[in-house]
């Protein structure tokens, strides 16, 4: 009887053994779906009506099964990509191939869309320039007369819902508009426009040498160039923005930069450049030192990220957590950088303008101030606009994103366009700090 136990337990340890070395070889993964786009991805149908649809899946050697699906066969459905109207109103038709989708959006009506027509085929614009197309759509009794606006370049000229159109930079682009399945397009030519310091800056990101009072102005332009060429972060993230800057409207008072720099004991700079992939925002005194370089979308970025780091949260930076508090108050154009702490170049750019030596030196000799009249000549003109530098009737300074050591950051004097340094505690009410953005 123990024989046989013996025996039966080694026959079953050579059929583990056995079946162990028969395991199958693994077969190399399949290739996953990547993207799955059906065109068009809005059509309109009369009931009864019929269309297919097309499809293209990515990668093309991925391999899937394609699944056609309505979200609501009794108003339209589907096989094999042909769908059919039943009833008047929308459902989504879609396509699934693995864990990816397409969708096409499908209104059913009983009176469709004979013929959009647009009051312009042909445009020309200036850079910085708004203009307002608009469509006659025919029947008039048309169940479904929405219309989707598209440009072909909307780096060129972006088109919102309501047929705005705002001229961003050079070139060509085609406008279409589209009801039902009906289309009409206008070629617009962007022309490059003047650009001046004093130019009005509007919400839609446009630019006007006037006011225009049907346009909500957020600043003024205060340096025309390309900032991207010293701010690698500014390239990067926003490379059309090759324009100039423009400062905001208001501004905030009695503000320190950084209030526990103390209990911190280290440079800002240090941290960004032992966490992150910016530069750092510390800087010499030297014309080759960062001091001189307009860099403060970099600056910001960097701070923003030491002030959302946990260990950072007693002694954050409060001139920055200002300005990104005031993207929210006051939205800035998607073509911008967004709203952000000028370095100390760029605070000497609103002041002074164009200097090509070390802003360090202006404390000592000197300059001009001719730049900030022209831009309070223009901010005087906005009702609610707070001028630059007459907000408190004494000597004002404003922060920049430039720190100097642990204990000093960059300021700026209006008054004279000296460019001194500040202990990052001063809060007094004649601290401030006000935003600007590139564009």
């Amino acid at each position: 009887m123990k024989r046989f136990a013996f025996l039966l337990a080694l026959c079953s340890m050579l059929f583990v053994a056995c079946d162990k070395e028969q395991e199958p070889i693994a077969t190399p993964d399949t290739i996953a779906v990547e993207s799955v786009v059906v065109t068009p991805a809005s059509c309109e149908l009369t009931v009864d009506g019929e269309e297919t649809l097309s499809v293209e899946v990515l990668p093309a050697d991925a391999e899937y099964t394609l699944e056609w699906i309505s979200t609501n066969s009794d108003i339209v459905t589907v096989a094999e990509g042909t769908i059919k109207g039943i009833a008047p109103g929308t459902a989504i038709v879609m396509a699934k191939a693995g864990d990816k989708t397409g969708n096409c959006t499908v209104t059913v009506v009983g009176t469709p869309v004979e013929s959009i027509t647009l009051n312009y085929h042909e445009l020309e614009l200036d850079e910085g320039g708004a203009f307002t197309l608009s469509a006659t759509i025919t029947p008039e009794d048309a169940d479904n007369k929405s219309i989707l606006w598209s440009s072909s370049a909307p780096d060129v000229v972006k088109v919102n819902g309501a047929g705005n159109l705002t001229a961003l930079r050079p070139g060509l682009a085609k406008i279409t508009a589209k009801a039902g399945n009906c289309t009409d397009e206008c070629a617009v030519r962007v022309n490059a426009a003047p650009l001046a310091v004093g130019d009005f800056y509007y919400s839609d990101g446009s630019w006007s040498q006037s006011l225009d009072p049907t346009r909500t102005p957020i600043g003024v332009v205060f340096y025309v160039g390309d900032i991207t060429a010293t701010d690698p972060a500014l390239k990067a993230d926003h490379p059309y923005c090759t324009h100039g800057l423009v400062v905001a409207l208001d501004e905030k008072i009695e503000t320190g930069w950084q209030l526990n720099y103390q209990e911190y004991n280290d440079t800002v700079g240090r941290w960004v450049e032992l966490n992150t992939d910016y530069e750092t925002i510390t800087s010499g005194f030297e014309l080759s030192d960062n001091l001189n370089r307009p860099m403060g979308y970099n600056n910001t970025k960097a701070i923003e990220a030491f002030n959302l780091a946990e260990e950072n949260a007693s002694w954050k930076v409060e001139a920055v957590e200002y300005v990104v508090d005031y993207r929210t108050k006051v939205p800035a154009p998607e073509t911008s950088s967004d709203w952000y702490l000028g370095s100390s170049k760029e605070m000497s750019l609103l002041v002074s303008g164009p200097y090509d030596q070390n802003i360090w030196e202006i404390r000592d000799q000197g300059i001009t101030i001719e730049n900030k009249k022209l831009v309070n000549k223009k901010l005087e003109q906005i009702e609610g606009a707070w001028q630059i530098g007459v907000q408190i009737p004494v000597m004002m300074f404003y922060w920049s994103s430039t720190e100097f050591d642990w204990e000093f950051a960059g300021l700026m004097m209006p008054m004279n366009g000296q460019m001194p340094k500040g202990f990052k505690s001063d809060n007094a009410a004649f601290y401030t700090a006000r935003a600007i953005l590139a564009f």
